[in-house]
């Protein structure tokens, strides 16, 4: 039979005619009773209860070690043990408080009474109920605040500590720097000097150590750029960035024959630091020229380079035909975090990686039937 009620009530009485009144007047609630204070424990390790009502006068097992024995247990201390007593008797009202219990009811039982006090402590312990749920999330959302409040802190001690080494490995750069640049500057006049010189002609020692002096000075260069972010972004012309770097690789693209062919609407304008996209460009021709010097190929050498624009998006496409890349390389070099496992890493070319997605773009590297293409991509 459906109850007007959801809650389930345990009735604990050794007289069966004050059980009888006490359903009788509780017919609308779930009621289930036990004649014995063992039996009621028993019931309380196979159900859950809202609500106990125990009398306190019963053989073997009284009410007061019952209800000791409810509230020593986890399972069942939070029930309300409401006290049904002939009892009126102070220090034994103060005894059942003292044990937990939440109220008292005198026998003979008075219908309202006992369903007003029933009532009364159901919606209590739903409250407390409720109240404990709220205040377990409550604790939950304010300890993950103090998670996320603590990780922010080790992101900022971790930024802190980032910006401290990048001004110190930045200054280092520099440092380094100038002295690479004179010896660069020495060997040049060297190499002027002792050009018309026959014995020198010959040697090649003398070209090779320029070489490395001019590769460290680019690798200085770079390590500059990676930690060096002072820089403020501005309009820059896409076509008068990639020209200022042709101009310092124009010498070694005549000495091959590369034609360097651009295509496209020469106004495209990017919001970038200029010297990142000027990189962009200087790293993937310096890729070209370094791949076509290890070319076998009678065909005449190209790179290719394209702007193309649109409402949402501005796109540079670069090509060349210097068929011998290792295009499985090229992409470990820009999608691996491990760049130490790489003996060959090049960290200039990493570096255009890093300033696309410094500036939200995409890059994307597909190989050719010729040679390698770059498509690049950066949201308005």
């Amino acid at each position: 039979m459906q109850k007007k009620y959801d809650n389930k009530i345990l009735l604990v009485d050794d007289d069966l005619k004050n059980l009888q009144v006490a359903m009788s007047i509780l017919r609308d609630y779930n009621v289930i009773y036990a004649q014995s204070g063992e039996k009621a424990l028993e019931l309380l390790e196979k159900n859950q209860f809202d609500l106990i009502l125990l009398d306190v006068v019963m053989p073997t097992m009284d009410g007061y070690f019952v209800c000791s024995k409810i509230k020593s247990n986890e399972k069942t201390k939070k029930i309300p043990v409401i006290f049904l007593t002939v009892k009126d008797d102070e220090k034994d009202i103060v005894k059942g408080f003292e044990l937990g219990a939440v109220d008292y009811i005198t026998k003979p039982f008075y219908s309202e009474v006992l369903l007003k006090r029933v009532e009364v402590h159901l919606k209590l312990a739903a409250v407390m109920k409720e109240l404990e749920l709220v205040n377990k999330n409550l604790n939950e959302k304010v300890k993950n605040q103090v998670e996320e409040l603590r990780n922010k802190d080790k992101i900022i001690v971790q930024h802190s500590k980032i910006n401290a080494m990048a001004s110190i490995i930045d200054l280092i750069s520099l440092q380094w720097k100038e002295p690479v640049d004179k010896i660069r500057l020495y060997l040049q006049s060297l190499d002027f000097k002792f050009s018309n010189i026959q014995e020198y002609k010959s040697d090649k020692t003398f070209k090779k150590t320029l070489d490395e002096v001019k590769k460290l000075d680019e690798i200085m260069n770079d390590f500059h750029k990676f930690f060096n972010n002072q820089k403020n972004k501005e309009e820059v012309n896409l076509k008068v960035s990639l020209d200022n770097a042709i101009f310092l690789l124009k010498d070694e693209l005549n000495e091959l024959n590369i034609k360097l062919n651009v295509k496209g609407d020469n106004l495209i304008s990017l919001n970038i630091v200029f010297d990142e996209i000027k990189h962009i460009f200087n790293k993937l021709i310096s890729k070209s020229i370094e791949n076509f010097k290890i070319t076998n190929s009678l065909v005449e050498k190209k790179i290719d380079i394209s702007f193309e624009n649109n409402k949402e998006s501005v796109y540079i496409i670069y090509e060349d035909n210097a068929n011998n890349y290792d295009e499985n390389q090229l992409k470990r070099f820009f999608e691996s975090p491990n760049l130490s496992k790489y003996n060959s890493f090049d960290l200039g070319f990493y570096l255009v990686k890093v300033f696309i997605e410094k500036n939200f773009g995409l890059l994307n590297i597909e190989k050719t039937q010729n040679g390698i293409k770059y498509s690049i991509r950066f949201d308005k």
